[in-house]
């Protein structure tokens, strides 16, 4: 009984001391990444060593000071301890391959970029990441149809991910028959991030496509037509078509600015989706972009979402508009949260 009873005693002793060795060890995590956060990458790296000398094999903390010091430009120092996770049976495997994919592709060293991409998949197929850089690395190699896929993936596991809109958007616009997909892609990227820099492009670009469907000469418009598009799939040489109905609609010509943009967008996702509904397969831009603006082009939303995709241009008209309809846009966040995409 007293063996027992010594045997308890140092189980419990044990287990209060790895208790508090976790303790500390999240502690020193929590606050190495406070430190990131802030800028200081030498005092985060300090709090990240000292959780390591207490667990050597904790992921976390391998995987947090590998990231400070890629964030700092050490890349080849952040190696070792991504190898270390992948290694193991760590659960942040994704993120490891993910972040060596970047490293070996900022070295130039593609072809391992694209390896280690694609072990993180095989590892781990749910992380979103791995599929949207090895994405942006296809895209750099001019692989479009492969980054596309990739993107697809990326997409469906994040929806909300306004990079991967934003990158699909890019490569289709640089295929004059897959305007149309460009500029879906776009305008979700702009609902979900419609003031930076990068949307200040974006909707340049969403303009230029609006602009596309037809020609003056002469003071005669013509209607462009998009071969290119037509050839790939006949249903989406018929939705570039929108292009030049909407800016061909009478209401147009009493309309400007933001009224005018909401005009043309409901026009365009209204004859997508229609186009849609008579498919009887459905490749990705149909099922995710072309449904789900649709969807979008029948709620009372369309007046707001036009001046969140053009927010970029005259930012405090459309900031005015926007504050003078709150419970639309509270309204809009219910909807969207019931309307995701398919």
């Amino acid at each position: 009984m007293k063996q027992l009873s010594l045997f308890l005693l140092s189980l419990f002793i044990s287990t209060a001391v790895l208790s508090q060795d976790k303790n500390q060890i999240n502690g020193l995590i929590s606050e190495g990444v406070k430190l990131h956060d802030a800028g200081k990458f030498e005092e985060a790296l300090g709090k990240y060593k000292e959780a390591l000398k207490l667990d050597p094999d904790n992921s976390t903390a391998n995987y947090e000071i590998a990231y400070t010091l890629f964030s700092s430009k050490s890349d080849k120092d952040a190696i070792p301890y991504l190898n270390k996770i992948i290694e193991g049976n760590a659960t942040n495997k994704g993120g490891a391959y993910d972040m060596l994919g970047s490293i070996y592709d900022n070295q130039g060293k593609t072809d391992k970029a694209i390896e280690y991409y694609k072990l993180g998949i095989k590892a781990q197929p749910e992380y979103q990441g791995l599929y949207f850089n090895l994405a942006i690395t296809y895209s750099r190699q001019g692989k479009n149809e492969e980054a596309l896929q990739c993107l697809t993936k990326s997409l469906q596991l994040n929806p909300k991910h306004a990079s991967s809109h934003r990158l699909y958007g890019l490569i289709n616009m640089a295929d004059s028959g897959n305007k149309i997909c460009a500029l879906l892609g776009y305008c979700n990227f702009l609902i979900l991030e419609p003031n930076s820099q990068r949307s200040v492009k974006a909707y340049q670009d969403v303009t230029s496509i609006l602009s596309s469907g037809t020609t003056k000469k002469d003071g005669v418009t013509n209607i462009t037509i998009n071969h290119n598009a037509a050839e790939k799939d006949p249903d989406l040489g018929a939705a570039s078509l929108a292009l030049s109905i909407s800016s061909l609609s009478p209401e147009m010509a009493g309309l400007t600015g933001a009224d005018q943009l909401e005009l043309q967008l409901k026009t365009i996702f209204g004859i997508v989706g229609e186009l849609s509904e008579k498919k009887k397969e459905k490749d990705f831009f149909w099922s995710f972009y072309a449904d789900y603006f649709y969807k979008l082009s029948k709620s009372e939303f369309m007046p707001l979402i036009a001046r969140i995709i053009s927010f970029s241009s005259n930012q405090e008209e459309k900031k005015k508009w926007i504050t003078e309809h709150e419970q639309l846009l509270t309204d809009y966040s219910v909807w969207e949260a019931a309307n995701s995409h398919n």
